[in-house]
């Protein structure tokens, strides 16, 4: 049972903060890590209402800098709710972002350029007094971590980029513009029953580990409707505008201007035979962008888990708050 109470707060700065405190009462059997008491809220910034979640620790440990959690492309911060309870018990404040166009934050037609992003992630940042962030990105928030951290070097404490920033879509042999946002275009799945949505996950190796709580949370990344039907929450003009950004991002030349340590955590899985081909050029692009940014950055810490799929924070939770934690060797 949850129970949710709504309060507001102004800060310095004048934004304006709805929070969404939610008190969960715990089911027999539950797993306690996902149960920690995050607070829901919202932010206006850039004509924008962003939603966000903060998981607080009893006790703040007064020399860990706060976490910064950044969602992969049509996801949201219900990918981290099993990674952020963990953070939090160790005493990190952890704060979760819905990015323009996600989750429950409000959805412009417009501005889904990295640069509207990392502005939009900013003015919240700030208003929201995140000072120094460790900043985690997955996926396309990979590299929009990535960008932070180039454009506020001084501003971040170390960069964890989670299976995602690995090579520039540029740089890809073959590959145009126009040919990408052919080949990533999204799925067109609104309309999809439920059950047949989350089948798709449980026949993977989530569903090992399935439970109430990680269908909870892929429910949430996407729409649930009232005829029990799943549809996107980001359109599907707003997923290009995504894809051409993605391509136009100059990766590497991001490389070389971070200051903070960086960490590129990369899923592994066994290729299948019938996507060998595939599967293993992707992978050998993957493997020289990670050798050329290891060129660019000698010192980025590299760590490679086995079998393990794209979505790391549901199915490695331990593991990845555990590499996030190792960012800050001295304060672990």
């Amino acid at each position: 049972m949850v129970e949710v109470f709504l309060a507001g707060i102004v800060t310095p700065g004048k934004h304006v903060i709805l929070l969404f405190i939610k008190c969960i009462h715990k089911p027999k059997g539950a797993i306690p890590h996902v149960l920690n008491q995050p607070t829901d809220g919202f932010i206006s910034v850039n004509g924008l209402r962003l939603h966000y979640r903060r998981w607080s620790p009893d006790r703040v440990h007064p020399h860990f800098p706060p976490i910064l959690l950044l969602h992969g492309l049509a996801s949201s911060v219900d990918i981290w709710n099993f990674v952020a309870p963990l953070l939090a018990e160790q005493g990190y404040n952890v704060t979760a972002l819905d990015q323009r166009g996600h989750g429950e934050s409000d959805k412009p037609g417009s501005g889904y350029d990295f640069a509207s992003i990392i502005a939009d992630d900013r003015a919240a940042i700030q208003a929201l007094v995140i000072e120094r962030p460790i900043v985690v990105g997955h996926s396309w928030g990979a590299m929009v971590a990535l960008e932070y951290a180039a454009t506020y070097a001084e501003e971040t404490t170390a960069l964890v980029l989670v299976d995602g920033a690995t090579n520039q879509f540029s740089h890809r042999p073959g590959w145009s513009r126009e040919q990408a946002l052919i080949d990533l275009a999204p799925p067109r799945f609104a309309g999809t029953p439920r059950e047949t949505f989350l089948s798709y996950f449980k026949r993977g190796p989530l569903g090992q580990q399935w439970s109430p709580e990680l269908e909870d949370s892929i429910l949430h990344i996407v729409q649930l409707r009232d005829d029990d039907t799943v549809a996107p929450r980001l359109a599907f003009e707003n997923h290009l505008q995504i894809i051409g950004a993605m391509w136009d991002q100059p990766l590497f030349d991001l490389y070389q201007r971070v200051r903070c340590p960086i960490t590129l955590i990369v899923a592994e899985q066994e290729v299948p035979r019938e996507a060998a081909g595939t599967a293993l050029a992707r992978e050998q692009m993957r493997s020289e962008g990670i050798a050329h940014i290891q060129t660019l950055q000698p010192s980025i810490r590299i760590v490679r888990m086995i079998n393990t799929i794209h979505d790391i924070p549901l199915q490695r939770p331990q593991q990845l708050a555990q590499e996030i934690i190792s960012t800050m060797p001295s304060q672990v």
